[in-house]
């Protein structure tokens, strides 16, 4: 009986794999489209061409288009929360000013990576707000805890998640200007140290 269990687990496991290689196929051929074609190409029998998959696959992993888009941008802030998690953790005994440098440098790398895909992203896919409101939640909360562990002197609660909500949005903010709008002559080393000096002068002040 128990070998029987265990086969039953490894019988699972390559179904699983696959799933998830079909999804990130999926995504992919998207992009590729989207970057090749335009967002008028994306069809959802366009997409399984391209992918190589039955439509009807495509369809038992994404009910509609807007399910793909939702699963596009949900990766999208998935790989950006791993390497905002992985910057707090790397800094966790840093003092403030280096913690907000390198999340602003994290942020930037985030969206650096593939420029044009983000761009895309931002103006051109849409996408219910769920995912991206729930992202900005968690941000929020890493910089109301970044900045409450390391204040000298102690803030209300008020005071504290009105700082956080700034920052923020700063960053936020500072991060897509240094990606999609840095004017020519100012290097990305450049626009991401005047990022992090303009969200500490506020912090300072």
């Amino acid at each position: 009986m128990g070998l029987k269990s265990s086969e039953k687990r490894t019988r699972r496991r390559p179904k699983q794999r696959r799933a998830v290689e079909t999804v990130n196929a999926v995504l992919d051929t998207v992009i590729r489209i989207l970057k090749r074609e335009g967002f008028a190409a994306l069809t959802t029998n366009r997409i399984a061409e391209v992918a190589g998959v039955s439509i009807g696959s495509l369809y038992q992993y994404f009910p509609d288009k807007q399910a793909i888009f939702a699963a596009l941008h949900k990766r999208h802030i998935d790989e950006i929360d791993h390497l905002l998690a992985a910057t707090l953790m790397e800094h966790a005994g840093s003092p403030l000013d280096r913690l907000m440098r390198a999340l602003v440098e994290a942020m930037v790398d985030a969206h650096t990576q593939d420029p044009e895909l983000y761009e895309l992203l931002a103006a051109t896919v849409p996408h219910r707000a769920a995912g991206t409101r729930d992202f900005a939640i968690r941000l929020h909360g890493a910089f109301l805890h970044a900045i409450s562990s390391r204040l000298k002197k102690p803030k209300k609660r008020r005071e504290l998640e009105k700082t956080a909500f700034i920052v923020t949005h700063m960053v936020e903010s500072l991060s897509h200007g240094v990606v999609l709008r840095r004017p020519p002559g100012l290097s990305l080393a450049e626009a991401k140290e005047e990022a992090a000096r303009a969200v500490l002068a506020y912090l300072r002040a």
